[in-house]
């Protein structure tokens, strides 16, 4: 769950030469940046596509290169703003095309273009004339939010190697490529990863909700076939009454894309070591971390630390619950196997809680759902969410919509929310345009994989609202002066504050009996509400371990010299951290696709949800559903963008600076 970065970031925007180019028309650039790439029908429409973007670049960058005499605003940042908003939507145009086009022909010239462009944009990072012409606008009687955004620019150049030598830059050109192709092919052997488990007979579903028994019928061969994907492999490993068949679905599910993805990490992490060192720095965590809230790799370790203090207590009492029913139901294992562990959660909150998991799902639909975080969105924001008429798609099952405020457009999303081959197999919004305040609508949609029809766990409601507090972040912030004020441009650690923020409206009954109703129209009691949330804490402080384990490992991993072998380092990284130890034979790292895009900073899930509940303090205290906060905090966090520091949006919203009290304290229950 997450907000996807395209290759724009992952090459560094904002090297070698650019010939001259021929000019580019002002409506040349409206007209690309008016007519997105969603859903090319042939690999010829990408190639064309693909030209038209890199010619643009090479057009746009070769005039702001060429310019002469003194430096302005109005003239070299707007050409620079103009440029980027250019490369930024052509890269994450392309990422939405590689995610989802149900034509794998489309999806490689996509990831192809995408290799040329972060080419273009390497070399744009480290474009010395640009550089210098930004660097000599005069900063005096600047408007606070535009000197911001201009210092950041310059930060990027410097933390980019613009300073370096030209050799130096050429070789920082060439690692930033052999990084995104890297980088690339990792998601891609994710991607493509065609994985199941096979079993003998439907007895060995017994425990499996009724829908998912009928969802996986034998095939020709007699035997059922289910796919490593999270929609078919949770399920099972949490409610499969064998042992043997949840620990079959975990260690296959733990184990996808490897080995391909051995070698392909092993690239990806040196070359980023190699970046690192040539521009100066001890690791690449520690440039990783140069332009977030945190700072230094110090301040990430010493900050998991501290909430792992916090949650090793309640990890541990809960862990000791779950195996002890483990031992009354396989005597003898005196270790507590992470293949059971969702599985005895649900014992446990069943004969402890009187809350049944299985009993939940059948209040939740994916169309419920939908209209339900509709309505909840509309009676929160003032959100006025209409039918997109007109719109097409990459697939039939693909919605689009718009959103309106008092009457104006703010901006127009899709919604892709279910399996499909070749798709993108976790869920992540997915933002293709960013909004302007000269007209230029934001454009962005949510990558999912939740049943089309049928019930759906409450998980699935959780997925939702998250993805939708990054949408809703894309859309509201769409009306800033330039793309470099965009919420793209924010510190990345805050990036999922807003997300993990929404989720708690899962847990509120009056939020829920407005659209959680089973097939007689009966809404979700009151009572089973009251159940869910008295065992919604117990096993929360062993997840938390668990992200702090990956968060490490992305750090880890980021830190060490190249070459190191990675199985024995993710043991040394996250066993410590984490609530059960790795499984022997399961290789995480080789499906951990965060390590791509979100490099070293993982921890930002993390921290994030330290900043969410922290601002979620006002809304407990004034009401979830109490429409003047909810404004509030829609005007101080999501409507600035990236005109603003993530710590001033915080302070702004709360009158005082960032606490993890409550976050600590939610661990502790």
């Amino acid at each position: 769950m997450r907000l996807m970065i395209s290759v724009i970031f992952a090459a560094g925007l904002f090297g070698c030469a650019v010939a001259a180019q021929a000019a580019t028309t002002p409506q040349q650039v409206a007209s690309f940046l008016q007519s997105p790439l969603l859903a090319p029908a042939s690999v010829a429409a990408v190639h064309q596509r693909c030209a038209t973007s890199l010619q643009l670049d090479d057009s746009l960058r070769a005039a702001l290169e060429a310019r002469t005499g003194p430096a302005s605003m109005a003239q070299d940042f707007q050409a620079y703003d103009e440029l980027s908003n250019v490369l930024m939507m052509g890269g994450l145009e392309l990422d939405l095309v590689d995610s989802t086009n149900p034509d794998q022909a489309i999806r490689d010239a996509a990831r192809a273009c995408a290799s040329k462009l972060a080419e273009k944009v390497a070399g744009v990072s480290l474009s010395r004339p640009i550089y210098d012409r930004l660097a000599a606008i005069p900063s005096t009687g600047l408007e606070p939010s535009v000197a911001y955004a201009l210092e950041k620019i310059l930060r990027n150049y410097r933390l980019a190697g613009v300073d370096k030598d030209a050799a130096t830059r050429a070789k920082v050109a060439a690692l930033k490529q052999q990084i995104t192709d890297a980088g690339l092919a990792f998601q891609r052997n994710l991607a493509e990863d065609k994985s199941e488990v096979t079993l003998a007979s439907v007895d060995d579903l017994a425990g499996m909700p009724q829908d998912y028994i009928d969802a996986h019928k034998p095939a020709a061969d007699g035997l059922i076939h289910i796919r490593t994907v999270a929609l078919d492999a949770n399920p099972l490993i949490e409610f499969a009454d064998k042992e043997s068949v949840r620990k079959q679905m975990y260690l296959r599910f733990a184990n996808r894309a490897w080995p391909a993805n051995e070698a392909t990490l092993k690239t990806l992490l040196a070359r980023r070591a190699e970046l690192a060192h040539l521009l100066g720095y001890p690791s690449f965590a520690a440039l990783d971390m140069a332009d977030k809230m945190v700072g230094t790799p110090q301040h990430v370790k010493a900050f998991l630390d501290s909430i792992a203090a916090a949650a090793i207590d309640g990890s541990k009492r809960d862990n000791a619950t779950l195996l002890a029913e483990q031992q009354r139901l396989i005597p003898g294992e005196s270790t507590l196997q992470a293949w059971n562990v969702s599985y005895l959660t649900n014992i446990v909150k069943k004969r402890d809680y009187g809350f049944d998991e299985a009993q939940v799902r059948q209040y939740f639909t994916y169309a419920k759902t939908r209209d339900g975080v509709f309505a909840l969105m509309h009676d929160l924001f003032g959100a006025d969410i209409r039918p997109w008429k007109g719109a097409h798609f990459w697939s039939s099952d693909v919605e689009g919509y718009e959103l309106y405020d008092h009457g104006k457009l703010v901006g127009r999303f899709f919604l892709d929310m279910h399996p499909r081959a070749g798709k993108f197999q976790h869920a992540k919004t997915a933002a293709v345009r960013m909004g302007l305040a000269n007209g230029q609508i934001p454009l962005a949609g949510l990558v999912c994989n939740l049943p089309a029809t049928g019930p759906m766990d409450h998980a699935g409601v959780k997925t939702f609202l998250h993805e939708f507090g990054h949408l809703l972040h894309v859309l509201y912030s769409g009306h800033q002066q330039y793309v470099s004020q965009s919420m793209m441009t924010l510190q990345w650690d805050f990036i999922e504050a807003p997300s993990q923020l929404l989720e708690e409206w899962i847990w509120n009954a009056d939020t829920l009996r407005r659209f959680a109703t089973n097939a007689k129209g009966e809404p979700i009691p009151a009572a089973l509400v009251a159940k869910m949330n008295a065992a919604r804490h117990f096993g929360e402080a062993s997840y938390w371990r668990r992200q702090l384990g990956l968060a490490n490992v992305s750090l880890g991993f980021h830190e060490q010299p190249a070459g190191f072998d990675l199985e024995p380092m993710w043991l040394k990284l996250y066993d410590p951290y984490g609530p059960v130890p790795t499984p022997d034979g399961a290789h995480v790292y080789a499906a951990f696709g965060a390590l791509e895009d979100y490099g070293a900073f993982y921890y930002t899930y993390v921290w994030s949800k330290a900043i969410a509940l922290d601002l979620f303090t006002r809304f407990k205290a004034a009401g979830m559903r109490n429409p003047q906060v909810a404004m509030a905090y829609r005007k101080a966090v999501l409507d600035p963008g990236g005109s603003e520091s993530a710590e001033d949006l915080i302070e702004h919203f709360l009158g005082r600076p960032m606490s993890t009290a409550a976050f600590r304290q939610m661990l502790q229950k």
